[in-house]
C-alpha cells in the first residue's frame, strides 16, 4: 500500500527554510540553489493543499499551518536520520568504537592499558569522549560507555568492572609528623572530590572514627586538582587507591593508616542492547572485562 508521503527533498527544504525563514539561507545550508529551494516548498504546498509561508516581501514567515507542520516533521526527520546513522554504525564489522568515559578513569587506568589493546587488535580504533554523568544512548552517536555508579543505567546493558578501593592518602611529611593514628585527623585539612561528597563520611564509619567533622574542608571538582593538593600538604584525601598508584609508587603519597573503605559503587561499562552485536565493542568488551578482573586479582 503507497503511503501518502512528500518526498524527503520536499520535507528538507521545508524544514531547512522554517529554521531559517529564508529560502536563500536554506539554500546555504542544503548546498542548493534558491530557486530550487523555492520550487520545493511550492511543490509541498499544492500537493498539501495548504500554504505554509506568507511571503512578505524578502522575508518569510510561518503560517499556523506551516508552524504546525515543523512541529511534527523536524522530529520524524530527526529519528529518520539517527536511524540511517545508526544503521551505518552498527554494521558488524565495523573497526572503530566511539566511548564515553569518566575523566578520571580514562587518564589513569584506561589510556596507560590501551597500548596493550592496540598490539592485540591493531584493526580496532578506540575514540574517547568524556562523559561525567549517564545519558539517553538514542541521543547520541556513542556506542557504549564507561560510568561510575550502579548498574541501572536505563535502557543499557551493564557489565561490571571493579570496585574503588578508598584509602586516606597525604604527603609524607603529614605522615611523619602529624597523622599517625585516624584521631590525628582532626588536626589537618580534609580534602573533598565534589563527585564523592560523602568519601570521608564513609571511610570514617568503616575506620569507627567518632567525632570526625567530615563536612569540613576545601573541595575539588577534579580529580588532578585533589591529588595535587594532598601533594601540596594542603591536607589528607580520600581518594581510589588504583586512581593513585602512580603518586604512591613514587613517594609523593602515603597511605598513612587504613582502614580501606569498599564503595558501594563501581565502574561499569554500558551499552545498548542494540549495539551489543558490534564487533569492536564485543573484541573491546572482552579485554576490557579481563583486564579490569587482572587489576582487581593483583590488588587483592
Amino acid at each position: 500500500m503507497r503511503r501518502y508521503l512528500p518526498s524527503t527533498m520536499m520535507l528538507q527544504a521545508f524544514e531547512a527554510s522554517a529554521k531559517r525563514l529564508s529560502f536563500t539561507l536554506a539554500a546555504q545550508d542544503l548546498c542548493l540553489s534558491q530557486s530550487a529551494i523555492s520550487k520545493q516548498v511550492i511543490a509541498l504546498e499544492e500537493m498539501l493543499r495548504t500554504e505554509l509561508f506568507k511571503r512578505i516581501k524578502k522575508r518569510l514567515e510561518l503560517t499556523p499551518a506551516g508552524k504546525n507542520f515543523q512541529a511534527r516533521i523536524s522530529p520524524a526527520l530527526n529519528g529518520i536520520e539517527a536511524a540511517v546513522i545508526e544503521l551505518i554504525s552498527c554494521q558488524s564489522d565495523r573497526s572503530t568504537l566511539d566511548l564515553g568515559v569518566v575523566p578520571s578513569f580514562a587518564t589513569k587506568w584506561l589510556i596507560p592499558r590501551l597500548g596493550d589493546f592496540a598490539k592485540s587488535h591493531p584493526g580496532i580504533t578506540i575514540n574517547l569522549a568524556t562523559r561525567l554523568v549517564p545519558f539517553d544512548f538514542s541521543e547520541t552517536t556513542l556506542d557504549a560507555a564507561i560510568h561510575f555508579g550502579k548498574a541501572d543505567w536505563a535502557g543499557a546493558a551493564c557489565d561490571y568492572l571493579m570496585n574503588e578501593e578508598m584509602v586516606v592518602v597525604c604527603n609524607e611529611e603529614l605522615a611523619a609528623g602529624t597523622l599517625l593514628a585516624p584521631p590525628d585527623l582532626s588536626k589537618v585539612s580534609l580534602l573533598h572530590l565534589t563527585t564523592r561528597p560523602h568519601a570521608w563520611r564513609d571511610w570514617a564509619q568503616t575506620a569507627a572514627l567518632e567525632g570526625l567533622d567530615a563536612s569540613r574542608g576545601p573541595h575539588f571538582d577534579h580529580f588532578s586538582m585533589l591529588t595535587q593538593a594532598a601533594v601540596a600538604g594542603l591536607g589528607a584525601a580520600v581518594l581510589p587507591k588504583f586512581l593513585v598508584l602512580d603518586e604512591l609508587a613514587s613517594g609523593r603519597l602515603v597511605v598513612p593508616f587504613g582502614p580501606t573503605h569498599t564503595s558501594d559503587s563501581g565502574y561499569y561499562l554500558v551499552y545498548p542492547e542494540r549495539k551489543a552485536g558490534l564487533h569492536s565493542l564485543q573484541k573491546f568488551r572482552g579485554w576490557l572485562i579481563g583486564t579490569a578482573g587482572d587489576g582487581q586479582r593483583q590488588a587483592g
